[in-house]
């Protein structure tokens, strides 16, 4: 009897073993493991602490950083944020500003589309990474314009209007790309739960980036049912050319990637943020996660 309970006891063990191999610690499916040694951050929002704050650091979590933009943020405690306000701005990264995020990520986040005050054309949820936008210091506070290099990015977008892109930040406030857009419904939906995530690895020998968008409106029901939405591939010629440089001289379209780090860069450090960010309306945040992944071949 013993035996048996032994034997059932390192089954369970076993699949315990496995749910976590396939799944994040929100059930929600990996779509690609964690690499070795690779970082994770997981939202704190359902740590049983319910809390509310504006221009600070979420204070159960200091990766959390809302000091950018201007928006109000509540945190039920249950697993559920509302980000509200003329624009919401999220940052995840070291607050030491020390440490970068590697270039290969699976991050993911489940969206419910609350109310809008105004309309704009890039109206929706978006994430962007490959970046240190907003989180460069410039006489005490964060100045995008005096971090030109610093500040571009990768981004996907998911407007209300039913679309999906991918945008490249090439010189803040002048210089925005955007790539396979596909339109997969007619409106992003209202009170409904829908799951992102955004997929971006380098390839063939960090020479190209690779962007992926895939979609779950299963609210991560054994894990999610992942469709891919849309997916690109920068190669450094086709993303970007003939736009303003962030400096003269430097190639609008070259891939952003830590190994192509420009003499320019502010803070030798380009990659230190993840951030995620709406316009004017409130939105409800769940099941948050950044993981470190391992690249293409």
């Amino acid at each position: 009897m013993i035996f048996l309970v032994l034997i059932i006891l390192s089954l369970k063990s076993h699949l315990r073993a496995e749910e976590s191999e396939r799944n994040d610690s929100f059930g929600v499916k990996k779509l690609f493991p964690t690499k070795s040694e690779g970082r994770e951050w997981m939202s704190k929002w359902g740590n049983g602490h319910a809390r509310n704050f504006g221009w600070d650091l979420d204070p159960d979590d200091r990766w959390f950083d809302a000091r950018h933009g201007d928006a109000a943020y509540v945190i039920d405690g249950k697993g559920i944020l509302t980000a509200s306000g003329n624009g919401p701005r999220m940052y995840v990264n070291d607050p030491e500003k020390n440490v970068e995020w590697d270039e290969n990520q699976e991050i993911t986040v489940y969206y419910q589309r609350e109310s809008e005050t105004k309309e704009v054309s890039y109206s929706g949820p978006q994430i962007f990474t490959h970046t240190n936008h907003g989180t460069l210091l410039v006489d005490g506070v964060t100045k995008e314009e005096k971090a030109p290099a610093d500040t571009r990015g990768y981004g996907v977008k998911m407007n209300i209007n039913g679309s999906f892109a991918f945008e490249k930040e090439i010189k803040h406030g002048v210089s925005y790309a955007t790539n396979a857009l596909v339109r997969p419904w007619d409106r992003f939906p209202i009170g409904q739960w829908v799951g992102i995530k955004y997929v971006i690895r380098s390839l063939e020998n960090k020479s190209k980036v690779k962007l992926q968008v895939y979609r779950d409106l299963t609210e991560g029901v054994n894990g999610g049912k992942w469709e891919l939405i849309s997916e690109f591939i920068d190669d450094g010629t086709n993303f970007g050319g003939g736009m303003e440089p962030c400096y003269p001289g430097v190639d609008p379209a070259m891939v952003l990637l830590r190994s192509k780090t420009l003499a320019q860069s502010e803070s030798k450090k380009p990659e230190i943020a993840v951030y995620f960010r709406h316009e004017y309306g409130a939105m409800k945040y769940s099941k948050a996660s950044i993981r470190e992944i391992d690249p293409l071949p």
